[in-house]
């Protein structure tokens, strides 16, 4: 999975993206609009846990990409995206809009005073009106070729829903309809997050960063946290993270309440593969087929899928061994329409 991190000029993106990947990637450099790329391993008790059954020779944890867009050199500082903002964020599967709520004189808000409710709302406008541009420009096209076909109708759709005040993100798609627009890449189609930046005189309070409001009128998931502390925090010693976080009171670690909050915005859940070649954990979207979850791991899994072989977790933890799960009917044989659970420990049997 790929996340790009926007946001307004000293918003703090680059510290939030520091505290999130344990990057050291340099701060206030508002000249350079290179992006910061980093991956992370995802933490999953559930594959070490699997390790130490298997003792595989190699353990794999699901990754996710962050992409850190530097700041709109194009359009000045009072817009977050210009031509190379849009390059970057073409092939990631979700935007995280970090939303500056702490105040510091010595860093001057690009647009005036701090006021986080109206960056969130200025930033959907500017992700729908980079939209309605690339539509306008299709729709001219199709018109001078003639082609008033199922495409053109589709996107005369998405332009006005997104001139009605939407993002193409809330607009209903058929099946049929999805493949169509999936070539553009369309900004406000994407999954948003908004994350709250606040500052150190905010730790502990409710709402800290005041968007709890917008978040639920706009149904978009929200978090908060206090990027400079956590950046700090993730460069300590692992052993000491926690200790110092209770001191502070700053609740789960960040960067695990981030990576809850994006699997539940982009409807992705982790099943796993358990042997003593390797322990795996996969990252399938919600109601996925266990034929299609096959096709993951590799095609000619999927093209001779037989049956999976199904065990959840907690069962086989509970069990002690694959074995024993076997033994007490908590291993269940199913067939290509099995929808796979999170969780589900997954042997598949196929035939090329």
């Amino acid at each position: 999975m790929k996340a790009g991190i926007v946001g307004y000029a000293r918003s703090g993106k680059t510290t939030v993206f520091n505290a999130l990947t344990g990057a050291q990637a340099a701060v206030g450099t508002y000249g350079s609009r290179e992006a910061n790329v980093a991956v992370i391993k995802v933490p999953d008790q559930r594959v070490v846990r699997l390790a130490a059954i298997h003792h595989p020779k190699k353990i794999t944890h699901a990754e996710f990409e962050f992409v850190d867009i530097g700041p709109n050199e194009e359009a000045g500082e009072q817009k977050a995206l210009d031509g190379a903002a849009l390059t970057a964020l073409k092939n990631t599967h979700a935007l995280v809009h970090v939303v500056r709520a702490f105040d510091n004189e010595s860093v001057m808000h690009p647009l005036g005073n701090v006021d986080p409710v109206r960056d969130a709302s200025a930033m959907e406008d500017e992700l729908k009106l980079c939209d309605l541009i690339i539509i306008e420009r299709r729709i001219e096209r199709l018109e001078k070729e003639h082609r008033k076909d199922t495409e053109y109708g589709l996107l005369c759709h998405c332009r006005e829903h997104i001139e009605s005040g939407q993002a193409l993100r809330t607009l209903p798609l058929s099946h049929q309809e999805e493949p169509l627009l999936a070539g553009y890449s369309f900004l406000s189609q994407k999954p948003l997050m908004l994350l709250g930046n606040y500052g150190e005189e905010s730790i502990g309070k409710d709402d800290p960063s005041g968007l709890t409001a917008f978040a639920h009128e706009n149904n978009l998931p929200l978090i908060d946290l206090c990027g400079a502390m956590e950046m700090e925090i993730a460069r300590l010693p692992e052993q000491e993270r926690s200790d110092f976080r209770e001191q502070l009171g700053l609740g789960e670690e960040s960067r695990l309440r981030f990576i809850q909050a994006a699997y539940d915005m982009l409807g992705v859940i982790s099943f796993l593969t358990a042997g003593p070649q390797e322990v795996r954990a996969w990252t399938i979207r919600k109601n996925t087929r266990a034929v299609d979850a096959a096709g993951v791991i590799h095609t000619d899994i999927q093209r001779g899928f037989i049956r999976a072989e199904v065990v959840h977790f907690t069962d086989l933890m509970e069990a002690g061994s694959p074995a024993r799960a076997k033994e007490l009917g908590k291993m269940r044989l199913e067939g290509k329409e099995y929808i796979v659970q999170d969780g589900d420990v997954i042997l598949f049997r196929f035939n090329v």
